[in-house]
């Protein structure tokens, strides 16, 4: 029976925040009282649907009832049940009910007037137009699903072994050990990473195919994989107790493995290296020697602080990150031969530098902040020599902060010698091609990446990147809609088809992307601006705006130095890249490969600065 009262409150939260185009699952949760995973969980028993599903149909049925009253336009419409982007309102509308809003509206005026030749009291066409919608509904996510998407990826049947490993829920009695779960779910990711031969989807990927697709062929299929593994913790005590089990999802679902654990709570090592050996065993590949897994297992420290601090980092705020960096140092306090958290603790400390927008002060922090990164490295690597992370960002640090590209390339391979699966080593190589001038292979180690973490907006707007760099635009754009289409509200891509429309001659569309960036940026002002004016006084209002006005709506000089391009002014555009170069802006070199800077190849300037970042500019 449906718990009516749960519901009920779930939907009057959700109408509490209409408008609020910011309001997603987290929220919600938070809101209920409950985790992300707790209210997953329930809202499935409830309804089969994710919360992003409900958050969505909820305003749509809002907007159904708006556009009814024919008060507004379907622009406002959109605004008002939370859409930030009419577009994106009017595929959601249109996927829901069948109709597009504005043929809604014409197919209502067109009923009334024939009720009304007819002297008859008709139906009212949302009923005709609800049964019609969900077989219009049920048809285009077939199609979506069938669809053959443009990535390797996505677009073949995965033919080697392939796993995802799906977030483990927390159904522990007092539902406070989120963190465990999630936990408990990267230390296999981990270990399973490690298996030769097995390629390993992020947990960030799996994470948003669980939330929004309910039956597992379908998440199979958009992950890519042939293998799914999911699994709950409860933690009683200092007991805990894992369910497991593999499953293969296509052509029927059928449950190859399922086992059960309950050890003591600092166990947890032994727990995620039995699960993840029973699981090689089951598809019949050869886990890593034992050896490289024994300095884990052997580990006196408690491992819940570790799963804590990783939680906050994961959370990526300045508060979230103080507390894991305060949890770390307490680990490395209690056991300072524990490897991973000096890794994370370097993790840590690189993230808390984004939150800085003023350069000098980003410029000092990094500086006194290098020494401690560095050594909670080299004890990492140091006590752990198959711990691939800290490679990686070791690698990443060498290049982004040194502009030492070869470094980089060394330490990077390294880490991926010991996980293949890892997608940010991908991704780092696939820079390092960038700024050496090799786009195929930047291209192909961006998609190595998309194929680890499929459903990341990250990744997946790199290979557009790659594009962009390349000078293939349409390729571009065709791969940030796909971002966009999962992630409406990620501005990277916004910002990323814009240029790519820009570079195309489109000047309309790059400015109407950028409205958007900048709506979800929350520069309200701005978007009214670009709304009202041409491109060519958007661009001169935001530079004088960014530079010499109150506003400060960037704060990145190499972006400032490309903004300048758009308006031709080459000596504005150089003295902005030398002021990233002062201030060893780790975003510049990848600025400069944008194809605009192309117009700056002649200058001895330009190509000084291109040297010393040690970028390989083609003439």
């Amino acid at each position: 029976m449906a718990d009516d009262k749960f519901l009920n409150k779930v939907k009057a939260v959700i109408l509490q925040h209409l408008t609020d185009e910011d309001f997603n699952v987290n929220e919600l949760a938070a809101a209920m009282g409950l985790s992300r995973s707790q209210l997953f969980r329930k809202l499935k028993e409830e309804t089969h649907h994710s919360a992003t599903v409900i958050i969505r149909d909820i305003r749509l049925e809002e907007a159904l009832k708006l556009i009814e009253q024919e008060q507004y336009t379907i622009a406002e419409i959109a605004f008002q049940v939370g859409f930030n982007s009419p577009s994106y309102f009017n595929k959601c509308f249109h996927e829901k009910y069948g109709y597009a809003p504005g043929e809604y509206q014409k197919l209502r005026h067109m009923e009334a007037n024939r009720q009304r030749e007819q002297g008859k009291k008709g139906v009212r066409i949302k009923n005709i137009i609800y049964p019609l919608a969900a077989v219009g509904l049920l048809l285009i996510i077939i199609l979506l699903l069938g669809e053959k998407r443009h990535t390797v990826a996505l677009s073949q049947p995965a033919e080697e072994p392939s796993i995802a490993v799906l977030p483990f829920l927390d159904l522990s009695p007092q539902q406070n050990r989120e963190y465990v779960a999630l936990g408990l779910t990267d230390a296999i990711i981990l270990e399973l990473s490690k298996v030769r031969h097995l390629r390993v989807v992020s947990r960030g990927s799996a994470e948003f195919a669980q939330d929004s697709i309910k039956h597992y062929p379908l998440i199979a299929k958009k992950l890519g994989v042939n293998l799914l593994l999911e699994g709950s913790v409860v933690y009683v005590n200092d007991s805990l107790r894992v369910n497991a089990q593999l499953i293969d999802p296509v052509p029927d679902e059928k449950h190859l493995w399922a086992q059960k654990y309950e050890q003591d709570a600092k166990d947890i090592f032994r727990i995620t290296n039995s699960i993840s050996r029973s699981v090689a065993n089951e598809i019949q590949l050869a886990v890593t020697p034992p050896g490289t897994q024994s300095a884990a297992l052997e580990t006196s420290v408690s491992y819940e602080p570790y799963l804590k601090a990783r939680h906050l980092w994961q959370q990526q705020t300045p508060q979230s990150l103080q507390g894991a960096i305060e949890l770390l140092k307490h680990t490395i306090e209690e056991d300072s031969t524990f490897a991973p958290a000096f890794s994370l603790l370097a993790e840590c400390y690189i993230s808390v530098n984004k939150f800085i927008r003023n350069n000098e002060k980003k410029l000092q922090n990094r500086q006194e902040g290098r020494l401690a990164i560095d050594r909670a490295l080299e004890r990492a690597i140091a006590l752990d020599g198959s711990l691939a992370e800290a490679f990686i960002t070791k690698g990443n640090i060498l290049g982004k902060f040194d502009y030492n590209w070869q470094g980089m390339k060394e330490m990077v391979e390294k880490g991926l010698e010991l996980n293949p699966n890892n997608a940010l080593g991908y991704s780092s190589l696939s820079q390092y091609y960038s700024v050496k001038g090799d786009m195929p292979k930047a291209l192909a180690m961006a998609r190595e990446a998309e194929k680890r973490d499929p459903l990341n907006p990250r990744t997946c707007s790199l290979v557009a990147k790659c594009y962009t760099f390349s000078g293939l635009y349409e390729q571009a754009i065709r791969q940030y809609s796909y971002v966009l289409e999962m992630f409406p509200s990620y501005g990277f891509a916004w910002d990323g088809i814009g240029y790519a429309y820009y570079m195309q001659g489109d000047k309309a569309k790059a400015l109407a992307a950028w409205t958007e960036l900048h709506r979800f940026i929350g520069n309200h002002d701005l978007v009214e601006y670009y709304q009202r004016e041409s491109f060519d006084r958007s661009i001169d209002y935001w530079l004088k705006q960014t530079t010499t006005g109150e506003k400060m709506y960037c704060s990145n000089p190499a972006i400032i130095a490309m903004v300048h391009l758009f308006v031709d002014d080459k000596d504005g555009a150089m003295d902005y890249l030398e002021f990233a170069y002062k201030y060893k802006d780790p975003d510049l070199p990848f600025i400069i490969l944008l194809p605009s800077f192309n117009k700056l190849t002649d200058t001895p300037r330009f190509m000084a600065i291109a040297e010393q970042v040690g970028v390989q500019i083609p003439r």
